[in-house]
């Protein structure tokens, strides 16, 4: 991890774009804007940046980033106000575990809404697609919202929240919703990322994946989400509702995964963890005891529609291959050690 804090920033004249998180979806984020060549801020709890993340950026771009402290569930309105002194934009990129989300996720949305009223800045959330109703042949904007989880619940409350303070508040904001994410930095939190998908797929043991493997299910590249969110920011077009990432063709989850063993050159398969292996391991674990609630994704099609966002903003999404090999090349990085090693 690294502390960027010291570094003032280059670009004068050059609006100041707040990213608060540091996790995938904050770097992704991060990654559109330093590459449009914009000043970026980057807010977490630590105020450190992945060392992977930070080291793979250019000279110009890494002139261009700093890093801060706040914690937006105890920190005090003052230093967050400080934080975000400048901004044009604000992007709401913070998550909390599963089994936190309830104690923190309206406190964190309250204060960015806050800090963004008082700024003038643009709000920019990172949104899931936990509220749209299960069981319907295809996931759009025009999707009814039904949400069948507390988790759907509380994100579709926090949306309504958002569409209040645009109606009271003046609020300016945007919402950008993806699916499951892969991609660069996506470590526990994907079903390709590293701890439950990549480790073990490299050292040539079968990955186990949720549900049922072999139903479509539609993936979004970390990178788009975070070229989306920053094109929407940008966009007066898009102000003011939710949007959902376009993705590449949509598979089935076991041939996402051979794509990835093809790739990084290894001959594994996946096995499936069925609803009652997850139950078991709930007992003992209250993060994975949350992920039942929200299985039935992984149990029926899962097929996301991101046609419209693709069509107004004339937005291409990374091809399922290329996701593949930058995801895999930034793994190879930040294990330091070549894939396929464990073949």
């Amino acid at each position: 991890m690294k502390d960027l804090s010291a570094e003032t920033g280059q670009g004068e004249g050059n609006p100041l774009e707040v990213v608060f998180g540091s996790g995938p979806v904050g770097q992704a984020v991060a990654r559109a804007l330093l590459v449009d060549g914009r000043k970026v801020k980057m807010i977490s709890k630590s105020g450190r940046l992945p060392g992977e993340f930070v080291d793979a950026l250019g000279e110009s771009e890494r002139s261009l980033l700093q890093s801060a402290s706040v914690d937006l569930v105890t920190g005090d309105p003052a230093s967050l106000a400080s934080a975000v002194r400048g901004a044009a934009t604000i992007y709401h990129c913070v998550s909390t575990p599963y089994q936190e989300w309830h104690r923190t996720l309206a406190p964190i949305q309250d204060s960015l809404v806050a800090a963004a009223v008082e700024a003038g800045a643009l709000l920019a959330v990172a949104d899931n697609l936990y509220g749209y109703a299960r069981g319907i042949e295809r996931i759009d904007e025009d999707s009814p919202v039904d949400p069948p989880s507390r988790k759907g619940r509380l994100r579709a409350r926090l949306h309504e929240a958002l569409l209040e303070a645009a109606g009271e508040k003046g609020l300016r904001f945007v919402s950008i919703r993806a699916s499951d994410f892969y991609g660069p930095g996506v470590t526990w939190q994907g079903v390709f990322g590293t701890t439950r998908f990549l480790d073990p797929l490299i050292a040539g043991k079968r990955p186990a994946l949720l549900g049922n493997p072999d139903l479509p299910h539609s993936y979004s590249f970390i990178d788009d989400f975070g070229r989306a969110l920053v094109l929407a920011a940008h966009d007066e077009k898009a102000l003011g509702r939710a949007w959902i990432v376009p993705n590449d063709r949509t598979l089935t989850s076991r041939e996402v995964a051979a794509k990835f063993a093809e790739e990084a050159g290894v001959r594994a398969g996946v096995s499936a963890l069925p609803r009652v292996a997850v139950s078991l391991a709930g007992l003992f674990n209250p993060l994975i005891r949350e992920v039942l609630e929200v299985l039935y994704q992984k149990e029926e099609p899962y097929i996301v529609d991101g046609s419209r966002f693709k069509t107004t903003f004339d937005f291409t999404p990374t091809p399922l291959e290329e996701g593949i090999r930058k995801t895999l090349a930034w793994y190879r990085v930040s294990r330091q050690t070549p894939v396929g090693a464990g073949a």
